[in-house]
């Protein structure tokens, strides 16, 4: 989901770029042909902005005296821009799309506006406890989540390269091990066929959590310090490097910033972990074909029963300078409604986040490949009171030293990690 600033300026771009698509001089205006203009700010996706725009016209079908205006930026650039606009007193947007894991710092500026008292109580009642983690502060919340974040779970697999080995899909962990071994192929340091891979930015914390878990552990002490050196926190991370050290997977996914799933849509890879909205790069990113090319599928228990750990998604929030607070609420309003979300939810392959809709007819029907989320979604915990983004980084930064490491202390390295994430990563403020 993310990129660096460093990569952007690498390859020549220059500031011009924080300019949106369709950022025109009419659509900074706070009216136009007698409407309120509600400036929207979102990354670059494709099947997202397509989902806006559609809600965005059922929007102003429903309200004319309103004209939605949206604008996408690449995400590489998309978080500096808002803070430059939060801080800023031109109030030049009224919503902004926000990933959970950077939330935090737009919160921590105090330069949000709080959510109305009628949505409070949606979100109290009706959404699942995972997605409001970083939106609130103080007891009082500061974004809408439009998506449960969920990336443990599922795994891409490419059916093509099964059908061709004559193998089955793994049904339970040995399986997976015992498949993946047999699959992987190394040249040397070359990396030739990878078989399950979860070594990317953001799958390996995501399933290293969820290993804790299912163990019947726990990584997050009473006083919300992080603890990983515990015999679960060990014994999983063992089991991870093995992956890499026995050559069924790599660094490189990791190192490189992409994604695992990559290697599995180019017949490089039999299985990668990742969350239900990979599915949609593979239909589109790379125009297969699900069912004849590829499949998605439970990733099997590492442990006895279903435990996992989701960070906070992504959100809808509104700027304190923002001149047209209420237009601006009105529609995320209208956009959270479960028969407008519900939409959106299906467009772009996300997983709802309201608790009404984990049975919706509609949602089940349209993503009937996913549905085996659906059922174990009320037993995830809230991945914890810290800004995930830095969290993986500092995790990931360890993992791959203990891969490239002859003999490491693995209980020293999980115990210095835990205490560098607890003292860096943690909110800067209450949550309750």
């Amino acid at each position: 989901m993310k990129r660096t600033l460093a990569i952007l300026l690498a390859l020549g771009l220059s500031v011009s770029s924080l300019t949106g698509c369709g950022s025109d001089e009419k659509e900074t205006k706070k009216e136009k042909d007698g409407k309120t203009v509600i400036n929207f700010w979102c990354h670059e996706n494709k099947p997202w902005i397509e989902a806006y725009e559609e809600t965005i016209k059922r929007f102003e079908k429903e309200h004319p005296e309103y004209d939605v205006k949206l604008s996408n930026y690449p995400f590489d650039v998309y978080n500096q821009k808002i803070q430059t606009a939060l801080t800023s007193g031109k109030g030049e947007v009224d919503i902004i799309a926000v990933w959970g894991g950077t939330a935090p710092n737009f919160i921590e500026t105090d330069a949000l506006a709080e959510v109305p008292e009628d949505i409070v109580k949606e979100l109290e009642s009706d959404y699942l406890d995972p997605t409001l983690g970083v939106f609130q502060k103080e007891g009082k919340y500061y974004g809408v989540p439009m998506e449960f974040n969920l990336e443990y779970g599922g795994m891409i697999v490419n059916k093509k390269l099964f059908e061709e080995a004559g193998l089955s899909y793994p049904q339970t962990w040995e399986e997976l091990r015992e498949t993946s071994k047999k699959v992987a192929k190394k040249n040397g340091e070359v990396m030739e066929m990878t078989g399950f891979d979860m070594i990317d930015a953001d799958a390996l914390i995501c399933n290293y959590l969820s290993m804790i878990l299912q163990q019947g552990g726990q990584y997050l002490e009473e006083d919300h310090s992080i603890n990983f050196a515990t015999p679960e926190g060990v014994k999983a991370i063992e089991e991870i490097v093995s992956m890499v050290k026995d050559g069924e997977t790599s660094l490189e996914s990791l190192t490189s910033g992409e994604y695992a799933f990559n290697r599995t849509y180019q017949d490089k890879g039999f299985m990668a972990s990742v969350g239900s909205w990979g599915i949609g790069e593979g239909t589109g990113s790379y125009d297969l074909t699900y069912g004849e090319d590829f499949e998605y599928i439970p990733v099997p228990l590492y442990g006895d029963e279903v435990a996992f750990a989701s960070e906070t998604g992504w959100g809808i929030m509104v700027p304190e300078n923002s001149q047209h607070k209420d237009a601006a609420w009105e529609f995320i309003e209208f956009f959270s409604q479960p028969e407008n979300l519900v939409k959106h939810n299906i467009a772009c392959n996300q997983l709802p986040p309201r608790k009404s809709l984990l049975d919706n007819e509609e949602y089940r029907e349209a993503m009937p490949n996913i549905t085996f989320l659906l059922d174990i979604m009320e037993k995830g915990q809230w991945m914890g009171p810290y800004n995930t983004s830095a969290m993986r980084e500092i995790f990931n930064e360890m993992f791959i030293s203990l891969c490239q490491e002859e003999n490491p202390d693995i209980e020293k390295a999980l115990k210095e990690v835990s205490e560098k994430i607890t003292a860096e990563c943690q909110l800067g403020y209450e949550t309750k």
